[in-house]
């Protein structure tokens, strides 16, 4: 099956140690994204749950090499079990971090425009708090 990815890139203010840390630590996670039941260092399995306290969004940690390389597999309540892959990528910079998403598996097709889209403008939304969050550090 063929599928979309969805690629960003933010220059961050930040060294790649703290920005490690609002990717892998429940506290930080929690004011961009969603709080994990733990933090997302070592491999094995995570989970986030919603307001509801039923899981939201959960995975498997694949790889966590801090401070450069964090590589999970992902899914969400609204994507019905289809599990996608998310990769996040920092490199230092002169005075900060250059962090790279790559999120894949996402189904190509008219059907599933409309989850690629929901991605593609979430990472957005997420990015612009996690960017706001670093800059109030």
């Amino acid at each position: 099956m063929t599928t979309h990815a969805i690629e960003k890139t933010l220059i961050l203010a930040a060294p790649p140690a703290t920005v490690w840390d609002f990717l892998t630590d429940p506290d930080k996670l929690a004011i961009w994204f969603h709080r994990p039941g733990a933090a997302l260092t070592a491999t094995g399995a995570f989970s986030m749950p919603g307001e509801d306290g039923e899981p939201l969004v959960w995975g498997e940690v694949r790889e966590a090499r801090a401070p450069e390389v964090l590589s999970y597999s992902f899914t969400a309540r609204p994507m019905g079990g289809l599990m996608t892959d998310v990769t996040w990528t920092l490199t230092p910079v002169e005075a900060g971090t250059r962090l790279h998403l790559h999120h894949d598996g996402i189904p190509q097709g008219a059907e599933a425009f409309g989850l690629l889209t929901a991605f593609d403008g979430g990472w957005d939304n997420h990015l612009v708090r996690m960017r706001e969050a670093l800059a109030a550090e």
